[in-house]
């Protein structure tokens, strides 16, 4: 009956999320590298998910006793490979904002997929790539 309840239609949110594509090297103005790399993500993909507002019992017994995160997003999407890189935007814009959440967490089921989600503060540079 929990599986029933995490992905009805009438609970699920917008969110985006974009995958992890590699590094790259960042150049200055001219074209000259830098030595510093940023982290490139794919463009932010949207979709519909079941995010919890914070954590529960459920999570806890799901994941462990851990305060790595903060929210679950719940799915019964099984294509998707999404793993510790990927990154979500659940409260902010990603035409406009930078994400504010990654995953730090999957739990894959034969029905769903439940993936830890942890708050972002923002201290390095990414880029965003099609």
């Amino acid at each position: 009956m929990l599986l029933r309840v995490r992905t009805l239609k009438r609970n699920k949110r917008p969110v985006a999320y974009a995958r992890y594509a590699g590094v790259q090297e960042l150049t200055d103005t001219w074209g000259n590298y830098t030595g510093e790399y940023a982290v490139s993500y794919t463009e932010p993909v949207k979709t519909l998910m079941n995010i919890s507002g914070g954590r529960g019992q459920a999570d806890i017994a799901l994941f462990g006793l851990t305060d790595t995160f903060s929210r679950t997003a719940t799915t019964e999407d099984l294509e998707t490979k999404f793993d510790n890189e990927t990154v979500f935007w659940i409260e902010t814009n990603p035409d406009s904002d930078p994400f504010d959440y990654r995953v730090v967490a999957v739990a894959r089921t034969i029905n769903q997929v439940v993936l830890a989600l942890a708050e972002v503060e923002h201290t390095e540079s990414y880029i965003i790539s099609a």
